[in-house]
């Protein structure tokens, strides 16, 4: 399984899946700040972490991420690899720069001001977005 957020997305589309529980959301935000938080393995997700989970992701080099590699990327099992895809996806269209996939969500999970996610920011944002996703399957 490959990560996050951040690995959970595109097997099931909205009317294929029941609602999650949160059980199953804290396990997820869990298992994706695990899977992000790799280079150091220290609690803290840096732009330059993040910088290099984005280039492997980008699988043909292009500087963005197409919904299918994004899909790739997260895994078959993750229940909203479309929901999270165009949240990223700022400018609608179609494709992830870095500062779509970085640099935004790095700021809007921020809640100190610090250029990073602590586990505990990381978790807060990230269990908001799956409730409100998951909100909407049921």
């Amino acid at each position: 399984m490959q990560f996050l957020i951040i690995s959970c997305f595109l097997a099931f589309s909205f009317g294929q899946q029941p609602p999650l529980t949160d059980e199953e959301i804290q396990y997820w935000v869990k298992d994706g700040f695990g899977n992000l938080d790799v280079d150091p393995k220290d609690g803290i997700l840096t732009q330059e972490e993040l910088g290099k989970v984005f280039s492997t992701g980008d699988t043909d080099g292009d500087g963005n991420l197409t919904r299918t590699d994004f899909g790739a990327f997260m895994g078959l099992n993750f229940p909203f690899t479309d929901q999270l895809f165009n949240l990223f996806d700022w400018n609608k269209n179609g494709v992830l720069s870095k500062d779509e996939f970085v640099d935004k969500p790095l700021v809007a999970a921020d809640q100190n001001g610090d250029n990073q996610h602590s586990r505990q920011e990381f978790d807060d944002f990230y269990t908001k977005v799956l409730r409100r996703f998951n909100q909407r399957l049921g």
